[in-house]
């Protein structure tokens, strides 16, 4: 097993070794293409500068599970990284 790998949500594959930052978690409002949808997401930022968005789309009053589920997946992804930083 791969132990720089890891696999995000929607089932994309990134290397650990290759992450910057992982930003903090926010609430980036409302889709452009759906004005009823909002969504909660975090960045991650990598070493040659790209940034990929992980998000969590919610209707407004499904906001608290929505930014429980991302917070989770933000806080998995941190500890894999810290983790990996240690080998």
């Amino acid at each position: 097993m791969d132990q720089d790998l890891y696999t995000l949500p929607n089932k994309e594959k990134i290397r650990l070794s290759e992450i910057y930052k992982i930003d903090k978690m926010k609430d980036r409002g409302e889709y452009i293409h759906n004005i009823y949808l909002n969504k909660w997401s975090f960045h991650i930022i990598f070493n040659n500068g790209v940034i990929i968005d992980v998000e969590e789309p919610y209707y407004y009053s499904d906001w608290g599970d929505a930014r429980n589920k991302l917070e989770k997946t933000r806080n998995d992804l941190i500890h894999a990284f810290e983790n990996y930083k240690k080998i």
